[in-house]
């Protein structure tokens, strides 16, 4: 039997078994499908001749890695390429946009107050009111579950209410 063939037939077989381990487990269907797509790879490598091309690419970097004398340049040429290759696994890791920061509310209220500025002759201005719910009344605080209660004290503290 030809190498190709062999190596063909081992990826398949080792791809469907570590399928079937993973679905046995899961209990899903979809690392079934996907071994099956996997297993398909070296197949269809193998019938379209490119698995043949492979090999002789695999030999060819042998052969010239046991022919080539191992110089500094060499060693430096091996490293920077293993280190783009760890950045780029690196960088597949990092978040893809980044996070806003957190404005706290205090932060907000002083901001326009900061910004506006006085001419000689002229009254500062107030910053305009902030936007939100009319204060509760007595009668509704009165009303309120006492846990609620405390959730609402704990989210003042916070500065999130």
């Amino acid at each position: 039997m030809a190498l190709d063939f062999i190596i063909t037939l081992a990826l398949a077989i080792g791809i469907l078994a570590i399928a079937a381990g993973l679905t046995a487990r899961s209990r899903r269907a979809r690392p079934a499908v996907a071994g099956l797509g996997l297993a398909m790879i070296p197949v269809g490598l193998y019938l379209t001749g490119l698995t043949t091309l492979i090999i002789n690419g695999v030999r060819s970097i042998i052969d010239w890695l046991m022919r080539t004398p191992w110089t500094d340049a060499i060693s430096w040429g091996i490293g920077l390429l293993v280190g783009g290759i760890v950045l780029l696994v690196i960088a597949g890791f990092l978040p893809r946009e980044a996070k806003p920061r957190p404005v706290h509310p205090d932060a907000r209220a002083t901001a326009p107050a900061k910004q506006a500025s006085t001419a000689p002759g002229q009254r500062p201005v107030a910053p305009p009111a902030k936007p939100g719910p009319a204060p509760a009344t007595a009668k509704s605080k009165a009303a309120a579950d006492p846990e609620d209660a405390e959730i609402e004290e704990l989210l003042r503290k916070r500065g999130i209410m």
